[in-house]
Order: C-alpha cells, then structure tokens, then sequence
C-alpha cells in the first residue's frame, strides 16, 4: 500500500473519528457506546433512501435551468433537504427513544454520531473518485459541516423532549439544518460550475465566483461556530446540575473551552455509562 493510498484513508476516516471523540468527551454524563455505535450506523444506512430519492427527484429537475439555478435545485432539493430529513428520522425515531436520551446535551451528540455516520460514508464515495485532495479538502470542510448540521437539528430536537419549546422547534432545528447545508452546497456548486472555463477578461464571472467562495466559507464558518456554542451551553447546564466535588468542575465554560477540549479529544473515556446501556438494553 503506497503513501497516497495510505494518506487518503486516513483524510477519510480520522476526521470523522476526531469529530465523533469531540462530541462525546463534550459530554459531561458520557453516553453509551453501543448506542453511540448504532446511531452512527443508522446515519450510514440513510443514504440508502438519500440515493433513491435523488434518483426519482433527478428525473424531475427542469431541463431549462441556468447554471446557477441548477447548484441551487440540486443543493437544496437533491442534498440538504433529504439528507437532514433522513438524519432527523434517526434522531427522532431512534434516539430520542432511549432511556440514555435524557438532557438537551444528548441531542447534540447524537445528532452529530448520526450526521457523521452519514458524513463518513457520502466522503468514502467522494474520495473513491478524487483521490487524496478530495479528501484532503473535504476533511476540513464537508465532513464537519454535516457534523455541524446534525448538532444543531439535534439541539433543537432535544428543546421538544425537555420542554422548551413546542413541536416547532423540530421544524426550527430542520429549516436551520436545510438551510446552512444548501447555501454551503449552493456556493460551491455555483463556485465549481462559473469557474470551469472562464474566459481572460470576464470580471463579472469572476467577482461572483469570489462571492460564492465567500458565502461558502461564511456559511460553514458560522455552523462550526454556531455548533460550539451549543455545546458550551449544554455543557454549562449539565455543571449547573451537578454538585461541585474534587472531580466534578462546578465553574462555567471560559473562553479555553475549545483548547481543553482538543486535549480531552485522546482523553481515555469514561465507564459511568454503563448502567445506563444495560437500561437501554432492556428498554
């Protein structure tokens, strides 16, 4: 096995493995893995249904679209509005049925184990076909925007179990996902498409090119942000119910949140969720 070879699997599943460590350290009252393991896998068999309805909804897109309404039919219609739908249906119709499904937290983290079960199989097609810069560029980019996405449909999932908010909220958490995933699709769809053989001399297609990679980068900037904060917040919950013991951090998150947790990130995890697991096992 060469070096390239070597390098694209590992650009194709440590992203994932590092994000999926991320949002479980996060997690104050860790949750159990072997349902940590099948939400993954059921976001992974989700984009069974995702193909098959691009397929029947391929057939269905208007032959007289531009370029540009083009990136737009298939990022939203083609990607993000199935592909959240199907991740919601594993947060909803599989998750949230646990007894371990018990604090908005854990909206958070299943939703992003679903989202990157998803995530890791749609990059394995990717990179099967563009090699070491696909996933080298995808790595950084793709795989945690859907992590973000799915934190986020998750977190508002999560506002419906605890009362915080009515059925609505599930349609909140939706549009948000729909909509960061199809302008992220939409940019660099557009972006790829208007940048294939401009001609010297065209500023106009230039500048939107650039305005594309703009609103591309803006987009999952702002998801990856978004997400953080999230997390800082449930995790400030959870501390906020839990009494302060030598082992037990009662303090809010400071600004170093983020830096602790790249070193927690290879932390060796926790074993408090083991009664919870049996729990579920007999649910």
């Amino acid at each position: 096995m060469g070096t390239r070879t070597v390098l694209t699997i590992l650009c194709t599943v440590l992203p994932v493995a590092v994000l999926l460590r991320y949002f479980y350290v996060r997690d104050a009252n860790r949750e159990p893995r072997s349902l940590l393991v099948r939400t993954f896998l059921l976001g992974l068999l989700a984009t069974i249904p995702v193909v098959l309805f691009d397929l029947a909804l391929e057939a269905l897109r208007p032959a007289s679209l531009s370029l540009l309404h083009g990136a737009l039919y298939e990022a939203f219609v083609l990607a993000a509005i199935p592909e959240e739908l199907l991740k919601l249906a594993v947060i909803l119709g599989y998750s949230m049925r646990r007894v371990s499904f018990d604090e908005p937290m854990d909206g958070i983290v299943y939703g992003a184990t679903a989202a990157l079960g998803f995530a890791f199989l749609e990059n394995a097609l990717y990179v099967a076909q563009g090699g070491l810069v696909v996933a080298a560029l995808r790595s950084v980019t793709a795989v945690p925007m859907h992590a973000a996405a799915g934190a986020i449909l998750g977190h508002f999932a999560a506002r419906v179990r605890f009362a915080r908010g009515g059925r609505l909220e599930t349609w909140k958490g939706l549009a948000a996902a729909v909509t960061l995933h199809g302008l992220y699709d939409f940019a660099a769809l557009g972006a790829a498409g208007l940048a294939t053989g401009i001609p010297a001399g065209a500023p106009a297609r230039t500048g939107q090119v650039l305005g594309l990679i703009a609103l591309w980068l803006a987009t999952l900037v702002t998801s990856i942000v978004w997400t953080i904060r999230l997390v800082r917040q449930a995790r400030r919950e959870q501390f906020s119910l839990v009494p302060s013991s030598p082992t037990t951090p009662s303090r809010e998150a400071g600004p170093g949140e983020l830096a602790d947790a790249s070193r927690e990130i290879f932390a060796s995890p926790s074993e408090g969720s083991r009664e919870t697991e049996e729990k579920d096992r007999a649910a």
